[in-house]
């Protein structure tokens, strides 16, 4: 095989010149933790936080009645889900399904029904009777 070395040179150079290019400098509009602030105030994120606020009530409650010692038991018995799925709707910001909303106010109301009737848990299986109602008044 034959290099040709005055053409390896022509385009050496010419990719030199390509690189030495200065690329444009994008300044934003506003500051992004401004934008950052503007986006958090979307009403779909406030609902996120309304979910994750009431999964962590559930689930710090269940924990201190004895129910559950971590978020892996959490997501498998209370939440019908794999053990990781307490934690991504936490990290990821994400609304939890309705089948696992559904399924830990349904555990949480058979743990009621054993107690005597808590009040607390009786808050609880209230709220999330609401977060469903809502999320479902959505589709209509």
């Amino acid at each position: 095989m034959i290099i040709d070395m005055n053409q390896l040179n022509k385009d050496i150079n010419e990719l030199k010149q390509y690189f030495a290019k200065e690329t444009p400098v994008i300044t934003p509009t506003k500051p992004l933790d401004q934008e950052v602030n503007e986006e958090m105030d979307n009403p779909q994120y406030n609902q996120q936080k309304l979910d994750a606020k009431f999964l962590v009530k559930c689930f710090k409650y269940l924990k201190k009645l004895g129910y559950i010692k971590t978020q892996y038991e959490f997501s498998e018995q209370f939440l019908g889900k794999n053990k990781y799925y307490f934690g991504m709707i936490l990290s990821e910001q994400r609304h939890p399904s309705l089948d696992a909303i559904h399924h830990l106010i349904t555990g949480i109301s058979q743990i009621n029904d054993g107690l005597n009737k808590l009040k607390h848990l009786d808050n609880l299986y209230e709220e999330g009777q609401g977060l469903i109602t809502k999320r479902l008044l959505k589709y209509l």
